[in-house]
């Protein structure tokens, strides 16, 4: 069961507990409103996890950019090895080098950000979820620990006396 559906589930039962006449107070089954609250406490490690893995995910991408880096400047300078016969090779070289060390640091800032941008994008996802949660949750653990009474606009009392 995931978080909403045992939120889902706490405010059924809240909605269809008996109330107690003349009051807003309602009689709910403790027992089940109790395993509401430990479907969400199991559920919330799911919610955890998935935002570890998202971070997890953001490292793979960045530590697959910097080989990719590391690899591109490896190539880079063995063509330049290759290329120091000639003169005109030479500055050839150096500046295609260059050129592929810029390239290859642009790449890998460019998926660092994207990364991040994924990241903070999952990130922004899970924190709406989770203030969706709780809100719902304080909702009900106060509709459950705060009697509110309704307003009587007339008393009538009815006796057998005249």
């Amino acid at each position: 069961m995931n978080i909403h559906e045992a939120i889902d589930r706490l405010e059924y039962v809240i909605a269809h507990s008996r109330q107690i006449p003349l009051t807003r107070t309602v009689v709910v089954d403790q027992e089940e409103v109790l395993a509401c609250i430990d479907d969400l406490r199991l559920s919330l490690p799911d919610e955890i996890k998935q935002a570890r893995w998202t971070l997890q995910e953001q490292q793979r991408l960045l530590s697959e950019a910097q080989a990719e880096a590391a690899r591109t400047v490896s190539k880079a300078g063995e063509r330049a090895q290759t290329m120091i016969g000639q003169h005109d090779l030479v500055k050839r070289a150096e500046k295609q080098a260059e050129a592929m060390l810029r390239e290859a640091s642009v790449k890998a800032e460019e998926t660092r950000r994207a990364a991040d941008r994924y990241a903070w994008e999952v990130m922004q996802s899970l924190e709406t979820q989770l203030l969706r949660t709780v809100a719902t949750v304080k909702k009900g653990v106060e509709a459950l620990r705060t009697p509110a009474a309704r307003p009587v606009n007339e008393v009538e009392i009815v006796s057998g006396r005249p």
